[in-house]
């Protein structure tokens, strides 16, 4: 939605906001945001795919707020034509790699305490609570096929011999893996530093950005934990209180690397993203 409609929107829809700033944010990858006075944020979907899909992450986030420790958005505030909501701002910095480094040691084992209990009562909502709320089933084998065919066609050609082996032998590796059906639950999607926000000044966890919740692999709620390293995604995993099994953390790993071959690869498809970021990401993760 383009800035001075949505700005417009909030006014018509909700008369009793005001406000004397905004920031007006266009980078995500599916939904503008307006900041309004640094404490409340309207999220508007860019497609109609996600804006069918707006609604029901606001139901499903009611029915997790009383069950999780850390904070999550409250939208308090719902377009009747489901276009656009928002809800009060969530404090808190990205926990990024950087900011993470930056850390006390008190503070990390508070944060792997609370992204364990979070991703405890996420992973035990019952499927039938998740359906109900709209969420779609990941397709592991599908999205292998889509990967490898991407990959392929798009980024081998533009990488060094060298990489072009360490790339198929990953595939090769990754498809292996998903030869076996790991569990499913109800999972956060993109659990990374992006949405993580650390609050240091009430030593709280906030988590923002629901919108590729789906019914998958508990792993992938634990891929983005790597950016923190093998030991830190470990130590979230030994509290975590849900459904383990002995291939947790190798899938995590997988997924983790995988995420630099689909970040090149959406980035030459027009996704908000650079082909040099996932290629980075891809040296980094896989030691080259």
């Amino acid at each position: 939605m383009e800035e001075g409609l949505f700005l417009r929107r909030i006014r018509e829809e909700f008369p009793d906001v005001a406000w004397t700033s905004h920031r007006y944010l266009t980078h995500g990858w599916d939904h503008a945001v307006l900041i309004l006075d640094e404490a409340l944020v309207f999220r508007a979907p860019k497609t109609e795919a996600y804006r069918d899909a707006l609604a029901n992450e606001a139901r499903l986030l009611r029915h997790l707020r009383p069950r999780v420790d850390v904070g999550i958005p409250d939208y308090v505030y719902e377009s009747a034509d489901g276009s656009f909501a928002g809800y009060p701002l969530l404090t808190g910095r990205e926990l990024d790699v950087a900011t993470f480094r930056g850390l006390s040691e008190t503070e990390r084992e508070r944060i792997a305490e609370q992204l364990a209990t979070f991703l405890t009562a996420v992973h035990e909502t019952p499927k039938s609570v998740a359906r109900k709320c709209g969420v779609s089933e990941q397709d592991p084998r599908k999205d292998y096929e889509d990967l490898r065919r991407d990959t392929e066609k798009l980024v081998l050609p533009r990488l060094a011999p060298h990489e072009v082996r360490v790339a198929r032998a990953f595939l090769a590796e990754l498809a292996a893996e998903l030869r076996s059906t790991p569990p499913t639950c109800l999972v956060h999607g993109d659990l990374t530093g992006a949405h993580i926000l650390w609050d240091a000044e009430n030593q709280q966890v906030n988590i923002i950005d629901f919108s590729d919740r789906s019914i998958g692999d508990p792993a992938l709620d634990f891929d983005g934990l790597m950016g923190y390293g093998h030991d830190f995604a470990g130590r979230v995993l030994e509290r975590y209180r849900g459904r383990k099994d002995d291939g947790l953390l190798r899938r995590a790993h997988l997924y983790f690397r995988r995420g630099s071959l689909e970040t090149m690869a959406d980035a030459l498809q027009g996704y908000p993203c650079t082909f040099e970021e996932g290629y980075a990401e891809f040296r980094a993760r896989f030691s080259l």
